[in-house]
């Protein structure tokens, strides 16, 4: 399976956010949009990288409540993975669980087309898994009624 079959099924809504957006702001919109990270983009839209609520939480940790005024810029992950559709959910899951990483971008041709999430790999993950399991069993079922 790929990344690809993952943005499928996702809503194609991409929830973005400015890097000089304070994170009180970024907190609200995180709540009303019901996700746990954002895209940070400028406003040509090119992807600066990604606030996620951990960023959030660690910035509460060292800055206090003085946090909520601080801009997205000085909380947000620069450095984090990207994906393309064409990745394999497998490699992709490697990549995030060696880098800590819970939010990833999707990126095709330059373009920022979706954000996954470590949640999201493992659903599709657990389908692979099931669908596997099935055919094993069916292939015992086979082999037990041929003998």
């Amino acid at each position: 399976m790929r990344i690809s079959d993952v943005l499928r099924d996702k809503s194609h809504k991409l929830v973005t956010i400015s890097p000089v957006a304070t994170i009180r702001r970024a907190a609200t919109v995180m709540k009303a949009e019901n996700v746990g990270a954002l895209l940070v983009q400028n406003p040509e839209g090119r992807l600066l990288g990604v606030l996620s609520e951990r960023d959030i939480l660690l910035g509460l940790a060292s800055y206090g409540s003085d946090v909520l005024g601080l801009s997205v810029h000085e909380l947000m992950t620069t450095d984090g993975p990207v994906a393309a559709p064409a990745d394999a959910i497998v490699e992709t899951m490697k990549v995030m669980t060696d880098r800590r990483m819970r939010h990833v971008p999707v990126v095709e041709a330059g373009a920022v087309i979706g954000l996954i999430s470590i949640g999201d790999i493992m659903k599709y993950r657990l389908v692979e898994k099931t669908e596997e399991n099935n055919v094993l069993q069916d292939l015992a079922r086979f082999s037990l009624a041929a003998a």
